[in-house]
């Protein structure tokens, strides 16, 4: 009976690994447990930081950005609902240093998806980044947190 028991225990255990590796988990169990999970990034440029806040949303046009001395424009899209968040896409664009109006170039993105990781500390969700500009070397630096926010 309790060879019977411990059987039955590891073939679950090794179908849900198994379940997981393949990305066919259950959306319930790979998503986080929070009502409103809230993406918040920490940027920093030269001596300037700065914290970014956003929330899952429908309109990825809608996401917040942030320009910093007319050098780089850090971008966060949480896309999904308040529920659930399908993917985060974070994008990092170098700004023209010139007065002519040059639209801006993307030089980093990076998109993350369930499950994600959902400890509080900044940047367990992504790791330090460090993004270089292609004129002068310039250096951006970045850092994000999927925190869940009770509402």
């Amino acid at each position: 009976m309790i060879y019977r028991l411990a059987f039955g225990w590891i073939f679950t255990a090794t179908l849900v690994a198994a379940a997981y590796l393949i990305g066919t988990m259950p959306v319930a169990a790979a998503e986080p447990d929070a009502d409103s999970p809230e993406l918040v990034c920490q940027v920093r440029y030269a001596s300037e930081t700065r914290l970014l806040h956003q929330s899952a949303t429908t309109d990825p046009y809608s996401a917040a950005t942030v320009d910093f001395d007319n050098r780089f424009r850090f971008r966060a899209v949480v896309l999904g609902s308040p529920g659930r968040i399908n993917h985060i896409t974070l994008t990092v664009y170098e700004l023209a240093e010139s007065t002519k109006e040059a639209p801006p170039v993307i030089i980093h993105q990076v998109r993350y998806q369930a499950p994600f990781n959902m400890n509080n500390e900044i940047p367990a969700l992504t790791g330090w980044n460090h993004v270089y500009a292609n004129y002068r070397g310039r250096e951006l630096r970045y850092g994000c947190a999927l925190k869940a926010v009770q509402s």
